[in-house]
């Protein structure tokens, strides 16, 4: 069995100060990581590699740092990493990125799954997963908290769903078949990502390579490197107000509430 996982590197969120005033964001210590949520994808690849023996293959596209996550993810366990690397990426929407990783995976070929995370901490987008399914013509499990089994030609994993006969606050689980190939997102409650070993970092960055590949390599066209969307600005929403915290015996606090209602004209 041949697992995928594509991952992101991303600023640190801890290293950054967001100024609702100013409508800025300040980096005040400029440190890059996986993107956590592609971390549990990895953990569960490597998970079917222990208890199958998998090959695990990590791909992302970025800046040459990128470089660093993949040998993080080898350093982890995988078996193998792709950088795609390219000037003509720099301004990749998802709508690029989702044809650059795509035709990536089809150099690739011969996989069976593709794990991916369910969101980007940077952004707050979980579209690459369900956008590359479709761009691959591959039947999708989204929201993945366990993966029950693979094999036979099909993968059975158990999905955190909404269950509207239960309250708001609850939630409730569905177990899903697909046949393979197939792609799943991984959710943040699937595991506990395991941490690269100190012989893993030094042997990924000794002796273990990282495949490099660019737009030509991939075949892609000026065409399908340009975006799809264009950032005119960014805005930031106002500073939260907090309320009027009503205290004291039960008569009072009800007299006091309907005098804040009636001075804001609500009633």
């Amino acid at each position: 069995m041949r697992i995928i996982v594509p991952i992101k590197q991303i600023l640190d969120p801890s290293g950054m100060t967001v100024n609702r005033r100013a409508e800025r964001i300040f980096i005040n210590r400029e440190e890059y990581i996986i993107n956590p949520n592609d971390k549990n994808a990895l953990e569960e690849a490597l998970k079917l590699k222990d208890e199958q023996g998998a090959e695990v293959v990590a791909v992302t596209m970025g800046p040459e740092r990128a470089d660093d996550a993949l040998r993080e993810a080898m350093a982890m366990g995988a078996d193998s990493a792709f950088l795609l690397t390219d000037e003509a990426f720099e301004k990749a929407d998802i709508a690029m990125a989702t044809t650059v990783l795509g035709k990536a995976i089809q150099k690739i070929g011969d996989y069976d799954l593709i794990l991916a995370g369910c969101q980007a901490a940077d952004t707050g987008a979980g579209q690459l997963g369900p956008r590359l399914a479709e761009y691959l013509s591959l039947p999708q499990i989204i929201k993945v908290c366990e993966l029950l089994a693979a094999g036979d030609g099909q993968v059975k994993a158990r999905c955190n769903r909404a269950c509207p006969e239960q309250s708001r606050r609850s939630q409730g689980y569905a177990e899903v078949e697909a046949s393979l190939p197939a792609l799943l997102t991984v959710t943040q409650d699937a595991n506990e990502p395991r941490y690269p070993t100190g012989a893993g970092i030094i042997n990924a960055y000794r002796e273990w390579e990282v495949t490099v590949w660019g737009a030509s390599d991939l075949g892609l066209e000026a065409a399908d490197l340009q975006p799809l969307a264009e950032e005119k600005r960014i805005s930031f929403p106002p500073e939260r107000e907090f309320g009027t915290k009503i205290t004291g015996a039960p008569e009072e606090a009800a007299r006091e509430l309907v005098q804040h209602l009636k001075a804001g004209r609500v009633i």
